[in-house]
């Protein structure tokens, strides 16, 4: 068997030319026919596999020297995942907002079947993709890999493109190295960013561990896991207190914390008002209306929205089109963070209602934070 290697250039991959995409189309199209592609990724190259070819498959156990235990898949992004898990954990989402694409790959519990209705259609995959009910994601941050994905119908396992007790190749020449002729085709990335392998972190529930500490250690990965969550309206004294505390209560009750332990388990969820007056109390409606819900927040202090609390953020979750924009006017470089709580429709500001207005109006950011929080969009 001989090797075709494609080099594929910087320019190429950061610009979006067609020697980016000739390349990944064509391995996209090798992949697809049952050929082991090599490929770099930020980290180390990889070998990739379709998973619904056996022939493919076998070759690449057989490549690896590992008869049984599954491939991590290739994913795209977390609407990816949601074809193979049915509950991403909160802190798993949090965790693939802020490396992927990137250098980590999670370990999630599927649920026992994959929620994708193709996937579960092909004899033996689910098998063939978990063990124990637990499959492993990664999202390579390398845009001819990615382009490549997106070109091929079925899932891509691809462990690293080594023989079994050999380090972990940086360049395409140690691919040849190691590989030689073993596989069909070698995309030439360059040396790697990093010069290291992923960080393994898996999650059940809500406990998480490192199986492998990579690029990020486990230090780093405690910091991924942090949020800060920052709710805005016009004058922080009625939706966005009662959102935030109704926030804090969904949440607190996501990761089996109690509220007032939210805040050392590294979740902060503030809020703030684009024409904010600092130190006003919480409309008595919107007391009354968050009482209703469980929430406390008899004792909250309005604040003006800052440069500082912007950027300071995870996310930002505005109650109007006009909050946004205000919000984004502030933020800079900080604008992706910033979007609608419900982003199908505005939040209406209630001052002026009685609290049966004020009831509507917490529990339409009730059912908006329970949207987000299922799709770990929060």
């Amino acid at each position: 068997m001989s090797i075709r290697v494609i080099t594929v250039n910087a320019s190429a991959k950061d610009s979006g030319d067609g020697g980016k995409l000739s390349a990944a189309k064509e391995a996209a199209d090798a992949i697809s026919k049952g050929a082991l592609v090599g490929f770099g990724t930020e980290t180390v190259y990889g070998v990739g596999a379709l998973a619904t070819n056996r022939e493919a498959m076998r070759t690449l156990r057989n490549l690896k020297s590992r008869p049984a235990a599954p491939f991590s898949v290739l994913v795209t992004g977390i609407d990816d995942v949601r074809r193979y898990v049915q509950k991403i954990p909160l802190r798993a989402s949090w965790v693939m907002s802020k490396t992927w694409p990137g250098a980590v790959t999670l370990l999630l519990e599927t649920g026992g079947k994959f929620p994708d209705k193709k996937l579960q259609q092909t004899k033996g995959l689910y098998e063939a993709l978990t063990m124990d009910g637990v499959i492993g994601l990664r999202c390579p941050d390398e845009p001819v890999v990615t382009a490549m994905l997106e070109k091929i119908d079925g899932p891509v396992v691809a462990p690293s493109a080594n023989l079994a007790g050999q380090p972990s190749p940086r360049t395409a020449a140690d691919v040849l190295e190691g590989l030689g002729s073993k596989i069909d085709l070698l995309l030439d990335c360059g040396p790697t960013k990093y010069g290291k392998d992923s960080t393994i972190m898996r999650f059940a529930g809500n406990t998480w561990d490192i199986v492998r500490p990579g690029v990020y250690d486990t230090r780093t990965m405690g910091k991924f896991m942090k949020r800060k969550i920052i709710f805005v309206c016009t004058g922080n004294t009625c939706r966005s207190p009662m959102a935030a505390g109704i926030a804090k209560k969904l949440i607190a009750e996501t990761l089996d914390l109690r509220v007032e332990d939210l805040h050392k388990n590294g979740v902060d969820i503030l809020s703030g008002g684009v024409y904010a007056a600092d130190g006003s109390t919480a409309t008595p409606e919107a007391v009354l209306a968050a009482e209703k819900f469980g929430v406390n927040i008899s004792h909250h202090k309005s604040r003006n929205l800052t440069p500082e609390m912007v950027k300071s953020a995870d996310v930002v979750l505005c109650m109007t089109g006009f909050h946004a924009g205000q919000v984004r006017a502030l933020a800079g470089n900080s604008a992706g963070k910033i979007s609608m709580l419900d982003e199908r429709e505005e939040i209406p500001d209630p001052i002026g209602g009685d609290v049966g207005v004020y009831l509507r109006t917490a529990e339409h950011m009730q059912e908006a934070l329970q949207l987000r929080i299922a799709r770990g969009a929060i």
